[in-house]
């Protein structure tokens, strides 16, 4: 069994802290990275989409204040339901985690923010708030994130994520749209409504088979 990040951490942000008490680039390795730029606007790089994009609704309880055992945070590249662990074989097992902050709004957490050094590594997680509402966000930017740093954000904002380290064969990313719908804060329990595209470097945030 995975030790929880309370057993494994040190050093995590303060607010977390609470709940939780080379060599010269190889050509294969230089052709891999000009592969990844072309595959921004370009299909024809792209292996065909495989996965639909599907809207899903779920509850996220604080990562402070609420019961050990709940939920706190996703995993986006599985877009399953977490409670943060460092696992036995060194991996974590979610990509961001969620804190109620004392005024009132939620802070997302990358993974590495948590665990900066996890045995087995993390995905890279990019965060960008977004000024378009969630349903108004049909492709994701491919720029401007910022990486494996805390966000906070209030009921109804949308920020758009980048997930490196998927498992893509070339390192493209995999994009997902969240938004908070809502804060039950006696429960100390978020809404939260995301749309993850798990199609390699595919960039459409619309429900359905992707084509771009």
């Amino acid at each position: 069994m995975g030790k929880t990040l309370f057993a494994r951490l040190s050093g995590a942000p303060r607010l977390a802290r609470r709940a939780l008490s080379f060599p010269a680039l190889s050509m294969a390795a230089l052709a891999a990275t000009a592969f990844v730029a072309a595959c921004g606007d370009n299909n024809s790089f792209l292996s065909p989409a495989s996965i639909e994009n599907t809207v899903r609704t779920y509850s996220v309880y604080s990562l402070s204040g609420a019961a050990g055992t709940l939920p706190a945070a996703y995993s986006y590249t599985t877009e399953s339901l977490e409670r943060p662990q460092i696992l036995s074989n060194g991996a974590t097992n979610f990509d961001v985690a969620f804190d109620l902050t004392s005024d009132g709004k939620v802070a997302m957490l990358p993974v590495r923010v948590l665990v900066p050094l996890p045995p087995a590594g993390a995905p890279g997680v990019g965060l960008q708030r977004s000024t378009v509402a969630f349903a108004g966000i049909s492709r994701a930017l491919d720029r401007g994130y910022v990486s494996d740093s805390t966000l906070v954000v209030a009921v109804g904002e949308t920020v758009l994520l980048q997930l490196s380290g998927s498992g893509c064969v070339y390192g493209e990313p995999y994009y997902a749209k969240v938004v908070v719908d809502s804060i039950i804060a006696a429960e100390r329990r978020m809404v939260i409504r995301s749309l993850v595209n798990r199609n390699c470097g595919y960039r459409n945030l619309t429900e359905g088979l992707p084509d771009n």
